[in-house]
């Protein structure tokens, strides 16, 4: 069985994660792996390892970060269809839930990776956009959101003060019952590449991720533990639980007219750099395939680290990496 290490980002301080505009009223819920390893990387130079940036995040695979609530983990719903019914209920009842459906939970979610059966779930088990292995009393949204209104302070030669929106997400904490919601990532890597990995996550988490950072915000403590995911002997694709930029050869040999993905582009600001005269600054943009893309192939992906540094006349400008390295799954699809 794949082992790997489950990175838990644990009291977890509101958190804004921008969406490539430039407002603040909406915030995005997703800290995906090429944030993460962007946010590493920028640490380990920062360190004074500002050398063998590339190699450094070609040598592990990191998922992007999913939510837990309690021992409730969940992994993202696949862009294939999803083999689902629900119990006394006709399809037209049913459909327009599990659309919404974002998340499942590990268990469900191994299920439904290894067969090509419909899985029968109980109606309970659909909670918003998250759908669990089993009924459960009462269930809190790990992460939820709440826009409030703050004033930008003029400078000199601005007249008057300025109101805008800012939304923040927020973790779940119910510390009398000891139940607490926050996001986990999944690490594959070699042991001491992995006690690197970690040792800049304690890092990250001390000086914070998104936006606001300087107030505290995307500030938590990190929980490690060994897991494993169930081989599947016949699987037939592989999804990727990270962001993922293919290689030359990949593309060329990917059958993507059976595949079912989602791109999207990836960019923003050069926040991450040691040279604060460079954090206004646009980075290049790429394509790259999401999270939950599923392939009809079984062959390892390797992906690659594109250089999104922006046209900049400037001597001491540095390389801006994006890291594409995908973190795969191998499952079983109609």
């Amino acid at each position: 069985m794949p082992e790997y290490t489950r990175i838990k980002l644990t009291d977890m301080t509101p958190f804004h994660l921008g969406k490539g505009r430039d407002y603040y009223d909406f915030s995005s819920p997703d800290l995906q792996s090429d944030t993460l390893t962007s946010a590493l990387a920028a640490l380990r130079a920062e360190r004074g390892k500002s050398e063998y940036l590339e190699s450094f995040l070609q040598s592990f695979a990191l998922s992007s970060a999913f939510p837990y609530y309690g021992n409730h983990y969940f992994l993202p719903k696949m862009c294939a269809r999803l083999n689902v019914t629900v119990k006394g209920r006709t399809d037209a009842e049913y459909r327009k839930r599990l659309k919404k459906i974002k998340y499942i939970e590990e268990k469900l979610w191994l299920t439904l990776a290894s067969t090509s059966d419909i899985v029968e779930v109980d109606e309970n088990q659909i909670q918003g956009k998250f759908l669990l292995d089993a009924p459960i009393e009462q269930f809190t949204q790990p992460i939820k959101s709440s826009v409030m209104q703050r004033v930008k302070v003029p400078r000199a030669d601005e007249a008057q003060s300025e109101p805008f929106f800012f939304e923040w997400n927020y973790v779940y904490k119910d510390t009398e019952h000891h139940k607490e919601g926050g996001l986990y990532c999944l690490l594959q890597a070699d042991s001491h590449v992995t006690d690197e990995v970690v040792s800049l996550f304690g890092d990250l988490g001390k000086s914070g991720i998104g936006s606001d950072k300087s107030v505290g915000g995307g500030c938590f403590s990190i929980e490690t533990e060994q897991m494993e995911l169930t081989s599947i002997s016949d699987a037939n694709s592989t999804v990727v639980l990270s962001m993922y930029i293919p290689t030359e050869d990949e593309i060329k040999g990917m059958p993507l007219q059976k595949s079912q993905y989602e791109i999207v582009r990836r960019g923003g600001f050069m926040a991450g750099s040691t040279e604060e005269r460079f954090r206004h600054l646009h980075k290049r943009s790429v394509y790259m395939f999401a999270c939950g893309s599923v392939f009809p192939i079984t062959t390892p992906l390797t992906g690659k680290v594109v250089n999104l540094v922006p046209s900049w006349n400037d001597p001491d400008m540095h390389p801006v990496y994006r890291g594409g390295r995908p973190f795969c799954v191998t499952i079983k699809k109609n």
